[in-house]
């Protein structure tokens, strides 16, 4: 399985081929749990990869493979009980393969005005989002369970219900653009998600786990046996 990972190289710009590959590489990964646990052991250890692991109000992100100079970055999602309607869209195309759990996935059209002018950078959390005629209409929603996999361009705009615990491997392309949206459907306000590189240091300290909480994490996902 690792082997395979190191040889894996992901071109988003064939998107029907890159979505069989990201599933067939998700697949074998999530049946494969000596590999998986190899991957999120060596994660804890390489400082680069345990950097860019983030605990977030929805859920928790573990990066466990990293090689976007090859196409692609992998990481072990585990959602929280906290659940908020945000459609957002993201700055890279991603494949996720749910392993444990359920959630309600609804794709979005945007509606309204958006002036990007007015949002200033700095609006990047809910207590910084601008007032705007955006609004955002459902238009396809699905329920994904364990074992579905799919594929969500850059510019979608969804939102997800989830369960708690629920896990899943996401595999995720480079940054398309500098920048996805967040929304609040009741309000119309809207703030930014930017690449580590243009976050307010703040933010990006708010988002750091500790060990402990890493080993919190995988003490958890063994119990519920997806290692």
């Amino acid at each position: 399985m690792l082997d395979a990972l190191d040889r894996l190289v992901v071109d988003w710009s064939d998107l029907p081929k890159a979505r069989a590959q990201t599933k067939e590489i998700l697949t074998a990964l999530s049946e494969d749990k000596a590999a998986l646990t190899q991957l999120l052991e060596r994660a804890r250890e390489e400082e680069d990869l345990f950097d860019k692991c983030e605990h977030h109000r929805l859920l928790d992100k573990l990066v466990i493979y990293d090689a976007l100079d090859r196409g692609f970055r992998i990481r072990v999602h585990v959602s929280t009980e906290d659940h908020r309607d945000r459609p957002h869209d993201h700055r890279f195309t991603f494949t996720s393969l749910i392993m444990r759990g359920q959630y309600k996935h609804v794709r979005h059209e945007l509606t309204g005005r958006l002036s990007e002018e007015d949002i200033p950078q700095s609006a990047q959390d809910d207590f910084d989002a601008v007032p705007t005629d955006l609004r955002v209409v459902p238009r396809f929603v699905t329920h994904e369970q364990a074992g579905n996999c799919y594929t969500l361009h850059h510019s979608e705009i969804h939102t997800t219900y989830t369960t708690p615990d629920t896990v899943s491997l996401f595999l995720r392309g480079p940054a398309e653009k500098e920048r996805s949206i967040i929304t609040e459907r009741e309000t119309g306000r809207v703030w930014w998600r930017f690449g580590e590189d243009k976050e307010k240091a703040e933010r990006r300290g708010s988002k750091r786990i500790s060990k402990d909480y890493f080993d919190e994490l995988t003490g958890r996902l063994r119990a519920m046996e997806v290692l």
